[in-house]
């Protein structure tokens, strides 16, 4: 429990009770959207219980690497529309510490709204919904702490993708180091041996940010990729560009993202995805064969190309010991000499590579939003909180036809196809969401990549989505209903149950 978070009804048979209006799980960036939304229909007197396993809020920021930054310009990861201070330049990519102070000046705003009650280092166990309430049971993971009830009128669990701290991979190999951007060690086991070799085994974006942290900091180091099939980002020039082309030229995101996936029709994945390669992204020399939504500079991406020593299109499999010495396997069968005390960083993803059971996003009773991949609204958490949760107290859930996507059964039938199917389901739901909701739930929704473009342009997008919504929601919804058919996973309208 946080300090000041005092008030809790009893604390009888060794389990603390509380009662509210609401009780939030979850206290990422996801989870704050969810509190932030819901504060437009609660009273500073409505009482909010907010619950997370870690020590505090933050999410997979208060666990993630030391040098992690955003990839996308700091204003658009927030909480609402809550802006960030100091006040920087627009193009400012913040670092973790400045994360978790935005995240801690979001919670203090937050708190002004309701009345927040706040526990800390708690894992839900058990939701149990009945007619005209919601009981939850959480345990401490401090032993010495007792069990936590929460009963309350509503429930929002913001899971989001449940992120892991990702570990060093077990090797067999004793002759090699295997360590992980996470490990307290991490930089100490860099320093102390800067003359030896590191394989970054992972091309995403925690490979990138190491390889690119390890190429400015150690410039005569050898640093070699191995990247698997390789992933596509895309450009950060392009998709926030600087200078004028803010102003004039460049499509906004809204307006690009409208135009592809008017032209994915569930069935041309591969076609799509070739077109938004050569458009509008950047990766390695030689790889590139999907795209997980990161976001990198051509700067960036030069800078790791020029300075990495080989980018290896396999994937490691195990480092064993032989007689002449350390060797890498590799999933195609391919064997190659490592050198003695080689360094070996995990940086493989994370993301969506523990299956749950599904759940739907809102329960059958009616009190509970769930906030996962397993029927998600929207591929970004920040975005699927604020806009459930609105819906969620504006009595709009049941009604609306919103279609759910099971994510983690997609990636794994379709990695291509996933984030164009993923666009389209989002682009679709926004239109369902914008026509049902008051217009301040879209202005305040500060999340909207949209907002690196000045008013003019912004507007000029927004008139020309809701001009042609109607038929935009069309064929979007035709497309979704194609990815159903095609893979056979659940991408359609939340089924209904009546009583």
């Amino acid at each position: 429990m946080s300090a000041g978070a005092t008030g809790h009804d009893t604390a009888t048979d060794a389990v603390t009770r509380e009662r509210g209006a609401l009780c939030i799980v979850g206290a990422g960036i996801a989870g704050l959207n969810a509190l932030f939304a819901a504060s437009r229909y609660l009273t500073p007197a409505d009482r909010v219980v907010l619950v997370d396993r870690n020590p505090a809020a933050g999410g997979m920021w208060t666990q993630t690497y030391d040098y992690v930054r955003l990839h996308q310009p700091h204003r658009m990861f927030t909480a609402g529309n809550i802006d960030w201070q100091p006040v920087r330049p627009p193009a400012y990519l913040a670092t973790k510490p400045e994360v978790l102070r935005h995240i801690a000046t979001c919670l203090r705003q937050l708190r002004e709204r309701v009345t927040l009650v706040e526990y800390y280092g708690y894992e839900l166990e058990t939701v149990a919904e009945s007619a005209d309430s919601v009981v939850l049971r959480c345990r401490a993971r401090d032993s010495g702490q007792a069990p936590l009830e929460v009963t309350v009128q509503r429930c929002i669990k913001a899971f989001g993708f449940r992120v892991p701290k990702n570990p060093a991979l077990p090797l067999a190999s004793a002759l090699v180091t295997s360590i992980s951007p996470g490990d307290e060690t991490f930089d100490a086991q860099l320093a102390d041996n800067a003359d030896r070799p590191v394989y970054v085994v992972g091309g995403g974006k925690t490979g990138m940010d190491t390889a690119y942290l390890l190429i400015k900091r150690y410039p005569a180091r050898e640093v070699n990729l191995v990247v698997g099939r390789g992933t596509i980002f895309a450009s950060r020039d392009k998709s926030f560009p600087a200078g004028l082309r803010r102003w004039w030229g460049n499509p906004t995101t809204l307006s690009y993202f409208l135009d592809l996936c008017s032209r994915y029709d569930g069935n041309n994945a591969p076609a799509v995805f070739e077109e938004f390669k050569s458009a509008r992204a950047v990766h390695l020399p030689g790889t590139g064969a999907q795209y997980m939504f990161g976001i990198l500079s051509q700067a960036e991406n030069d800078r790791i190309a020029a300075g990495m020593n080989e980018c290896i299109n396999d994937y490691l499999d195990d480092v064993v010991d032989t007689p002449r010495g350390p060797e890498i396997v590799f999933r195609s069968g391919l064997r190659r000499a490592l050198p003695r005390g080689a360094i070996v960083v995990n940086c493989t993803g994370y993301v969506m590579r523990q299956d749950y059971p599904y759940e739907p996003f809102l329960s059958a009773g009616g009190r509970v939003v769930s906030i996962q991949p397993t029927s998600g609204i929207h591929f970004l958490t920040t975005f699927a909180a604020y806009f459930l949760v609105h819906l969620f107290f504006l009595g709009e859930l049941r009604r609306l036809p919103i279609y759910e996507m099971d994510y983690q059964a997609l990636l794994r039938k379709d990695k291509v196809a996933f984030p164009f199917a993923a666009m389209t389901q989002a682009l679709y739901n926004i239109i369902v969401i914008m026509e049902a909701v008051p217009g301040r739930v879209m202005t305040e929704c500060g999340l909207d990549f949209d907002r690196w473009y000045p008013l003019h342009r912004r507007l000029f997008g927004l008139m020309k989505l809701k001009r042609q919504a109607p038929a935009y929601r069309a064929q979007f919804r035709a497309t979704l209903d194609t990815i159903a058919r095609t893979y056979g996973i659940r991408c359609g309208p939340l089924a209904r149950k009546d009583g």
